[in-house]
């Protein structure tokens, strides 16, 4: 205990000290950021496809024999499936009605339009209010950029499936409702339509082009695309009629592989900057002992071992990195939940974060408690592996000559 109190009286007495526990802290909170920000960017990503895409997708053929009666019998009868919904892709281009645009398709005005058909069960469309028009959900990005309000009317033209020659069809949509995912990209690039009036729309049959699967409660994707694969193959379907089955990291491609490579790259990147100031220890220690080699006397005389001087500069070392760390993860916190505060500052008012590169709509934000975990483990580590030498040499003083000196 006198230890530790004489620990704490080098601690708040010696400026050096408090400074080497402050930049402990500046990268603990950097590192923590980092962490944070990068955890909560998979996170929202992971989130979005899943809420789209759920956590299997099964793409069908265009021209298949098989009904949607046998292919939801087919898809509920695997092991793990939790629910099978059908929905109906079909690609356009997108207008403001009575615009000229409409009536050229190489204009640039027009945008392309992901059209998702969908039932009732998935997402409620209300009826549209105009007698010529469908109902059509949009996100607020692209009706701003079309220029429309609720209640507003779009043009979609787009082709109708079958025969030897592609038949282009343009139909009126009115916008009844927005939804919103918090990714940019997707909020520019799609809308939601009923699947029966897109099927009727395009003469599709049958009318779907793709399932949406939730597997149950802790089985993962990758088992329950396995075992979908394995179903379909048991069913001896053609060439032509076998089914893509995707997981929802599928979906996210390389972008999602890259993103979860940058965390670790920058991590450790990151992770040098608190060694490097755990480092600073050594000369920090040393400097300590080479000032209290009277100190470390008048230990020696009052019956205090080697091994416990060393004990103690270790602990002071402890000290130091436990108090850094703590204020690390407290500046952290803070720099992480106020990222706009950061971003206005550093960017004098403009934004950094734009929404067009990083595609959400916001900085995402999550803290990993294992990722924190290992930070704090590391960091006090890495303080007691610094702290040896200057402790091994703190233990090695002869008690008289440290004594004589003045």
């Amino acid at each position: 205990m006198n230890l530790l109190r004489l620990a704490w009286a080098y601690f708040s007495h010696r400026l050096i000290l408090p400074v080497a526990a402050l930049s402990i802290a500046l990268g603990v909170a950097v590192l923590f950021t980092v962490l944070a920000v990068f955890q909560g960017f998979l996170v929202e990503f992971e989130g979005n496809i899943r809420n789209f895409s759920g956590d299997v997708v099964v793409e069908v053929p265009r021209l298949v024999a098989q009904t949607e009666a046998q292919y939801k019998e087919w898809l509920e009868e695997v092991e793990g499936v939790s629910s099978a919904v059908p929905r109906l892709h079909w690609f356009g281009l997108v207008g403001r009605r009575g615009s000229r645009a409409v009536d050229d398709p190489r204009s640039s005005d027009l945008s392309g339009i992901l059209m998702m058909g969908v039932d009732a069960e998935e997402l409620s469309i209300a009826p549209a209010h105009s007698e010529d028009a469908l109902p059509m959900v949009m996100a607020k990005p692209l009706a701003e950029r079309l220029g429309i309000q609720l209640g507003g009317i779009v043009e979609i033209v787009t082709q109708r499936a079958g025969g030897r020659r592609p038949v282009p069809v343009r139909q009126s949509f009115e916008l009844v409702d927005f939804f919103h995912t918090g990714r940019f990209d997707q909020e520019l690039d799609r809308v939601f339509v009923r699947r029966a009036d897109l099927a009727s729309l395009c003469r599709t049959e049958p009318p779907f082009t793709a399932w949406k699967i939730r597997g149950e409660e802790g089985l993962a994707a990758a088992s329950l695309a396995t075992r979908i694969r394995q179903n379909f193959e048991q069913k001896n379907l053609a060439m032509f009629d076998q089914p893509r089955v995707s997981t929802w990291r599928d979906l996210g491609g390389n972008f999602l592989r890259a993103a979860e490579n940058q965390k670790g790259i920058l991590g450790v990147v990151f992770g040098f900057i608190v060694l490097v100031a755990a480092y600073q220890l050594i000369a920090t220690l040393l400097l300590t002992v080479a000032e209290k080699r009277q100190d470390i006397g008048i230990l020696g005389a009052l019956g205090a071992s080697p091994l416990r001087i060393t004990g103690f500069f270790v602990g002071l070392s402890l000290l130091i990195s436990s108090l850094g760390s703590a204020l690390g993860l407290l500046l952290g916190w803070f720099l992480a939940h106020h990222l706009h505060w950061g971003e206005r500052l550093l960017g004098h008012g403009q934004p950094i974060f734009r929404q067009e590169i990083y595609k959400f709509d916001h900085i995402p934000v999550a803290v990993d408690l294992p990722s924190i975990a290992v930070l704090l483990c590391a960091t006090l580590c890495t303080s007691v592996i610094f702290s040896l030498l200057p402790a091994w040499r703190a233990s090695r003083l002869q008690i008289v000559q440290a004594l004589r000196q003045r």
